[in-house]
């Protein structure tokens, strides 16, 4: 099994518009983070423009960070965004969403 490094690709300047990016979505859309050790799951607020921008900022967030893992699961009455990364990675994953000040 072929092993992703854990590392980021962005500059230091595109880290922190894209912390800045993380901090005000987690800020405004999500009303509920469970964290596990490998994971976090967010229960967000809002509809489908949240969705999208959920979406968004994931994929371009795995692009640069291909470690973290991200799933959308859509119920009936809830929304959840998770994000999951290896072990070695928490202190990363950590950084991600405290933004959310999990």
């Amino acid at each position: 099994m072929t092993q992703i490094p854990i590392t980021c690709t962005l500059s230091a300047a595109d880290k922190t518009t894209r912390g800045d990016e993380w901090q005000t979505f987690l800020a405004t859309n999500v009303a509920e983070f469970i964290r596990s050790d490998t994971s976090v799951r967010m229960k967000l607020i809002g509809g489908d423009a949240v969705i999208l921008s959920a979406v968004d900022l994931a994929r371009r967030e795995k692009d640069c960070c291909a470690f973290f893992e991200f799933r959308l699961e859509l119920l009936p009455d809830a929304i959840w965004l998770e994000v999951g990364a290896p072990l070695e990675a928490a202190s990363l994953l950590d950084a991600l969403v405290d933004a959310g000040t999990v």
